[in-house]
């Protein structure tokens, strides 16, 4: 069995959002991640396990752009 100090503390990946077919995360420091995942398939609000999600920085300059002017903004 583990013991407490076995686990990983995270920091807080929230879900803020949809755009072009991505779910749109947002941590506790502001920074943006994106996962392929149906916007269906969670809610705003929930939270996703870090290692399901990819930096916007590894989307065209243009979409990151967009994601950014979005949801810098939202609050988590």
């Amino acid at each position: 069995m583990k013991s407490f100090n076995d686990f990983k503390a995270y920091p807080c990946n929230t879900v803020v959002g949809y755009e072009n077919n991505k779910v749109i995360v947002k941590q506790d420091d502001g920074l943006l991640f994106y996962a392929d995942i149906p916007d269906n398939l969670i809610d705003l609000g929930e939270t996703i396990a870090p290692d399901e999600l990819t930096s916007i920085r590894e989307l065209p300059k243009e979409e990151q752009d967009k994601i950014i002017a979005k949801y810098k903004d939202v609050e988590v």
